[in-house]
């Protein structure tokens, strides 16, 4: 489980031209660290399941918070690693705000996990976007964070300006050799009140159709599974702030952005099995793990809908098999 404290803006040093986390994460003021330890209670109330427990800051660049802050924010949680209630904090912040000091003194309270907005490996795309760092700040951090034993989280967002399909390609290699422990796809959406929207506004600014950005992230989640490197959420998480109409402007915005893209996998690994099955195939029954049914079947059941249609077979089906491994399928054909 985690518990999420969510401090948007705080510490951000600069505007970033996609950026309204208020918008984003839906909360118009940050969350005070006095508010911290009734909220890990009540969390910790309702969780019956064993599994481990996390705090999490998201929304700012925690380390650019003064030091003072952030000892106010992390010593709210430290009753809670001492009994063992929560088993260790995760944060969010910039590439050029890390440093050895600053490190040491995360370390010093528990912190475990730190995930770096890294956004693009292409220095004109992050000037282009306001980042104010470059990917040479990347690689220096994340040599830093990984020599200090910490697990390193990388978050990118392909389409943004200045980006293209083969620069984000680009940017997923240079990430794949740094070998992170987890990433993060945010395809970029034109927020209300950003700098992004002016940009869209008098055209100097396209976003990523939605179809474009299932592509450009399916390709990617394939070439980071493959190397072992976990994508742990793709797309922003849905909230009421950003369903609000006149919040999203334009852009590959879906609440279910995620099973988009495992569904277009799971098509071409449906096209690939029968493209290779031996003899006519009439009658397709896909053995998948149950938390891949949804996945494989498609929104609206298209996966199901357009495979029988481009194969000609009388029958397709899915069946769960919990031995099948995620994200793998058996075939069985007739």
């Amino acid at each position: 489980m985690i518990i999420p404290f969510f401090i948007p803006h705080l510490g951000c040093p600069h505007q970033c031209v996609f950026c309204n986390q208020k918008k984003i994460v839906g909360q118009s003021k940050h969350e005070e660290s006095s508010t911290l330890s009734d909220k890990i209670r009540r969390y910790l109330s309702t969780h019956t399941s064993g599994n481990s427990v996390e705090v999490a800051f998201y929304g700012g660049s925690f380390t650019a918070l003064s030091l003072k802050t952030q000892k106010r924010y992390l010593e709210a949680v430290q009753p809670f690693l001492h009994t063992k209630q929560v088993s260790t904090i995760r944060l969010s912040t910039r590439p050029d705000c890390i440093n050895g000091e600053i490190l040491t003194f995360l370390k010093s309270y528990q912190v475990q996990t730190i995930e770096l907005g890294v956004q693009s490996m292409n220095d004109n795309v992050l000037a282009l976007s306001g980042r104010g760092h470059t990917a040479a700040d990347t690689v220096n951090s994340f040599t830093l964070l990984k020599q200090r034993g910490f697990s390193v989280g990388l978050q990118l967002m392909p389409g943004l300006p200045g980006d293209t399909e083969i620069i984000f390609r680009e940017t997923v290699g240079k990430v794949i050799e740094l070998k992170p422990d987890s990433v993060r796809l945010y395809p970029v959406l034109v927020i209300k009140d950003t700098p992004l929207e002016e940009l869209y506004k008098s055209g100097r600014y396209r976003p990523l159709t939605l179809g474009a950005a299932v592509s450009i992230c399916q390709e990617a989640d394939m070439r980071f599974e493959q190397r072992g490197i976990e994508v742990i959420r793709m797309g922003l998480q849905s909230t009421r702030e950003l369903e609000t109409p006149g919040t999203i402007l334009d852009g590959p915005y879906h609440p279910a952005f995620r099973q988009l893209v495992e569904s277009s996998i799971f098509r071409e690994k449906m096209r690939w099995a029968l493209r290779n099955a031996s003899g006519k195939v009439k009658t397709a029954v896909f053995c998948v793990n149950p938390r891949d049914r949804s996945a494989v079947i498609g929104q609206k059941r298209e996966n199901m809908i357009m495979i029988k249609k481009e194969f000609a077979l009388d029958e397709i089906a899915v069946r769960e098999d919990q031995s099948v491994k995620r994200r793998t399928m058996d075939l069985s054909t007739a």
